[in-house]
């Protein structure tokens, strides 16, 4: 049993990742603005979230808090998963988005070598490799290959928050010997995502369930990607809180599918699922390369579980249980 800090833990991955943590015995803080507003994450943690000890606060304005959290509870690892990604509203003002994300790495770094504690994991993205917003590449992105002066960089808010993190979490491993990871994640989706995260993935899902109809204006065949299903990243986040150093021979690792795929898979999907699905998608999107997980797998021991035919299954099975759940309130 461990004392893990779970920043961020009322969102999508936080959740899912508390979850877990709870069930396999560990003993969890979640540091966040809120505890969980989706009624959908409430109803993910209803039977663990009263063995969860939660703080107010913010991870990148109030360090102090952040300090004492951590030497009142023990806290022994971090999972560091808050952000903003709102992209409308980063778009219009970038100093928040990238204040969140430089002063929370800052302060969390800052915290593990004040009080020596042990793993730190940071949430990443694929943001961080420029060239996917711009071109696609066959090639899959490799952890360990990374490209600063392309055309793409600095045109996202929250992708350039998460790059200039992950240097200021890399600089702390390699000044400080602060022991810090990072998982690169791409396009995460499941029960209880916000629309931004997942675009019409799970609009798609629960109207097919709620035997509503779907328009949207997507993508087509060739616009594909590595779709992250939530359960996954549960698993690799786990694993990159555990693994010994001896095992690790980098500290950025891709987490993700093994497979890349189209909106349109989705939808196809969906309707062999559910018959009489009404799904229709007009062209648009947006290429993302594939990932190289080789290295995640190789040193973390990560195996993805959920292909997006698994996926979709599972989030209309647990979709269909929280509806119950309602429905018997």
């Amino acid at each position: 049993m461990t004392s893990i800090l779970v920043t961020g833990g009322s969102g999508l991955i936080g959740s899912y990742t508390v979850k877990a943590l709870v069930e396999r015995g560990d003993t969890v803080t979640v540091l966040d603005l809120a505890p969980p507003r989706n009624p959908k994450i409430r109803w993910l943690l209803r039977d663990v979230w009263e063995q969860v000890t939660f703080v107010e606060g913010t991870v990148s304005d109030d360090f102090p808090t952040l300090l004492t959290t951590c030497k009142d509870y023990n806290i022994k690892k971090i999972f560091h998963a808050a952000a903003i990604f709102r992209h409308a509203y980063e778009q219009a003002h970038p100093y928040y988005s990238l204040h969140t994300a430089i002063a929370g790495m800052l302060n969390i770094c800052e915290a593990a070598r004040l009080l020596d504690l042990g793993r730190i994991v940071f949430a990443g993205s694929n943001g961080e490799y420029d060239s996917l917003t711009v071109d696609h590449d066959v090639t899959p992105m490799e952890p360990t290959v990374a490209r600063m002066f392309h055309p793409a960089v600095g045109s996202i808010p929250y992708s350039t928050g998460k790059k200039l993190a992950t240097l200021i979490g890399m600089c702390y491993w390699q000044t400080q010997d602060v022991d810090w990871v990072n998982i690169r994640l791409s396009r995460v989706w499941g029960l209880g995502a916000k629309k931004e995260t997942t675009t019409g993935t799970i609009l798609m899902i629960e109207n097919a369930v709620d035997g509503l109809p779907t328009y949207l204006n997507l993508g087509s065949e060739d616009q594909t990607r590595c779709q992250t299903y939530v359960k996954d990243v549960t698993q690799g986040v786990l694993l990159a809180l555990d693994v010994p150093n001896s095992q690790l021979q980098q500290r950025v690792f891709n987490i993700g599918s093994l497979e890349e795929t189209s909106d349109r898979d989705t939808a196809r999907i969906i309707k062999e699922l559910i018959p009489g699905a009404e799904i229709e998608l007009e062209g648009g999107g947006v290429n993302r390369r594939a990932f190289d997980i080789q290295a995640a797998c190789d040193q973390l021991g990560f195996e993805p579980q959920y292909n997006l035919k698994a996926g979709v299954q599972d989030h209309v099975a647990m979709y269909r249980a929280y509806q119950r759940y309602r429905t018997a309130k």
